[in-house]
């Protein structure tokens, strides 16, 4: 299956490099067992990353995964660690894909 993957993190030039990585990671290492399941021949996926700040100073983000018609969805805020906030986010997708 081909995924096309768009992020929105203009606040985040410095970092690109390594939100990519923390993307790429997340989607190999997490979500690729629980994806093959919608794998079909002409399937398309599409995963949309948003990162942001709090007012707080602190990360905020949204994660959306649309494979074969469904659609997940996870946000959360207030983190102190980039990596965390990602990570996180990839596992409250895979959980909903779990179930």
């Amino acid at each position: 299956m081909n995924t096309q993957v768009i992020v929105h993190a203009d606040e985040f030039g410095n970092e690109r490099g390594f939100i990519d990585h923390e993307i790429s990671k997340n989607l190999s290492g997490k979500l690729d067992a629980y994806i093959k399941k919608y794998e079909k021949p002409d399937a398309e996926g599409r995963l949309e990353l948003t990162l942001g700040h709090t007012k707080n100073g602190e990360f905020s983000g949204k994660l959306s995964l649309s494979v074969d018609g469904k659609t997940f969805r996870a946000e959360r805020n207030d983190y102190k660690k980039l990596d965390d906030l990602i990570s996180h986010l990839f596992t409250h997708i895979k959980e909903q894909l779990a179930k």
